[in-house]
């Protein structure tokens, strides 16, 4: 199997590579910046190209001629702005599509979207299936997944290649090391707000992810919008030492997440703060039904095992 990874330096495209490398496959790797870590093998080539050079980027697939294409590169809420982020999100994307169908190698094509593409609306089921309505709201990184979504499964005309949506939580493991986000925050921060204490959160281990993502992979025939989670969540009091829980008004929430967001002091969007109050929860039985897969660790264990093994920086507080 040849693979494309785009954002193959990114924490999800680097999970992705490492572990296809070590199962024989040919994987050529995408990304504006280098791998921190050598891809051991031979098998792995780089290079440094931003989605946004469609010309580079068509270059590239012409070039490798890919069977398969994992497309995780994503500004993740970092630029602060709307229209940077569209360009780069969604432009980006429509570039890597477009060049996926004029290559005739390509017959799978995998997009990385999101749990946050349902957005944080009030639900009365706590438990969200692939036929629950979009509704992103303000927040970017939802608006832009369901944009590129839209784009992805648009006709192909003659061409084979089968489109696939894997909407995934949060993952999380030995190798996360993302300050200043969620995950982080939870781990870290010597405070909380006590209104967070019952608010429902779904993690998935790395090693989960990497083996679904391996048989939808190796599935010839798999096509359409799969959540991808585990089968169990977990609840913020159950996670986090009942110490760092501190009462304050909900009221300040908001306008302090935007001082720390403009600051950059935290990758939370202030739009992403409704997920506080309506969580989100995928049901992937969909996707684990078709598989018969049995998940290595529940939500809680993959949250507890990530606080004594991770890769976030020694030295950030969060």
């Amino acid at each position: 199997m040849k693979v494309l990874v785009t954002g193959s330096s990114g924490y999800l495209g680097s999970l992705a590579v490492s572990h296809l490398t070590a199962k024989g496959c040919e994987v050529i790797g995408l990304d504006i910046k280098r791998p921190e870590t050598k891809v051991d093998g031979e098998s792995f080539r780089f290079y440094q190209c931003k989605s946004t050079d469609s010309s580079y980027v068509r270059e590239i697939f012409s070039h490798e001629q890919p069977d398969t294409v994992l497309h995780f590169a994503c500004t993740m809420n970092r630029l602060r702005s709307r229209k940077e982020e569209f360009g780069m999100d969604v432009g980006g994307s429509l570039n890597v599509i477009d060049a996926a169908r004029k290559t005739g190698s390509v017959r799978k094509f995998v997009f990385s979207s999101s749990a946050a593409i349902y957005g944080p609306a009030g639900r009365h089921d706590l438990w969200l299936d692939e036929t629950e309505p979009l509704k992103p709201g303000n927040y970017t990184y939802g608006l832009n997944k369901r944009l590129v979504e839209q784009m992805l499964f648009r006709e192909n005309g003659s061409h084979p290649m089968r489109p696939v949506s894997l909407r995934i939580c949060t993952v999380v493991g030995p190798r996360y090391s993302k300050p200043k986000s969620v995950v982080s925050i939870l781990l870290r921060l010597p405070f909380l707000p006590a209104s967070f204490r019952k608010t429902t959160v779904q993690f998935l281990h790395e090693d989960d992810f990497n083996e679904l993502l391996s048989l939808v992979m190796e599935d010839a025939d798999i096509e359409g919008v799969f959540n991808l989670a585990p089968d169990s969540c977990s609840v913020v009091s159950d996670i986090v030492p009942a110490s760092r829980f501190h009462r304050f008004p909900c009221s300040v929430l908001r306008p302090v997440i935007w001082v720390l967001w403009n600051l950059r002091m935290v990758n939370l969007q202030p739009a992403g703060l409704g997920f506080c109050l309506y969580p989100v929860v995928l049901d992937s039985k969909r996707l684990t039904r078709r598989y018969d897969y049995c998940f290595r660790y529940s939500s809680t264990e993959s949250f507890l095992l990530t606080k004594e093994r991770n890769s976030l920086p020694a030295n950030a507080r969060f």
